[in-house]
């Protein structure tokens, strides 16, 4: 079955995704991909960025499509604490429908597996509980620098790795605060530092999770256009595992 939605999409103005990713024409590619529902979710690293944020706006509004477009935004936990990068009065200035975000480092420079578990853990248990966070974005996702050789995540060569308990805390934490959990496609499925040992048991800790009774909520994360082209397989490889779009979360839910 092809996946009806994409909740995870950047755009050229924060200067993350390229030139390619014109609002316009991720609007109309995602028509093309038979999408009903998409969100744009740029960054927000800083309240200095909400003016790029409401260009995204207007563009939006100029475009007429039987889609439906949520307005959104991708925020980051900004150290130890857990703060988030994003406030009240940020989410009402910007006029954002939809609040994703998580972790974006490991915050360590050398490997200390334990360490960084824990860490880890603890803030995306944070960020599940953040009243304004409505889904945690690819967890145990960390940049391809920090699988260097010598590196903090050198160890992550699969999701054995991670402890049992850990995944089932967090599924009943996502589930206390009735929030989802991203299904990501190219965080995880494209980038070189995962290789297909972590891909199979990544896929499998998806299916743990919405086994608990999680909702996912199914993104390619794009900064190319043609990473939008992914959507369709992410949906295969969570139909592989036995998820369907019943098990898929949208915006709608955040009222539940």
């Amino acid at each position: 079955m092809p996946s009806p939605y994409d909740f995870h999409i950047h755009t050229h103005y924060l200067k993350c995704a390229n030139e390619t990713m014109q609002v316009k024409d991720v609007v109309r590619r995602c028509e093309s991909l038979g999408l009903e529902a998409i969100a744009i979710t740029d960054h927000l690293n800083a309240p200095q960025f909400l003016p790029q944020h409401a260009l995204i706006k207007r563009d939006l509004s100029e475009i007429d499509t039987p889609m439906r477009v949520y307005f959104g935004v991708e925020v980051n936990v900004l150290d130890k604490t857990g703060r988030v990068s994003i406030d009240e009065e940020q989410l009402a200035e910007g006029g954002f429908e939809v609040v994703i975000g998580g972790p974006h480092t490991s915050y360590f420079k050398e490997p200390d597996k334990e360490g960084i578990i824990d860490l880890q853990h603890q803030l995306m248990l944070q960020v599940l509980a953040h009243p304004l966070v409505d889904v945690l974005v690819h967890p145990w996702w960390f940049s391809a620098s920090e699988f260097r050789p010598g590196g903090p995540m050198e160890w992550l060569t699969d999701m054995t790795q991670i402890p049992d308990w850990h995944t089932r805390e967090l599924a009943e934490t996502a589930l206390k605060y009735g929030k989802a959990i991203e299904a990501n496609y190219s965080a995880f499925y494209t980038e070189k530092q995962y290789g297909e040992a972590f891909r199979e048991t990544y896929t499998h800790y998806l299916a743990e999770i919405a086994r608990r009774g999680v909702k996912l909520s199914i993104a390619t994360d794009s900064h190319d256009i043609n990473r939008l082209d992914g959507i369709h397989k992410m949906m295969e490889i969570l139909e592989s595992v036995g998820i369907t779009r019943e098990q898929l979360w949208t915006p709608e839910m955040k009222a539940a």
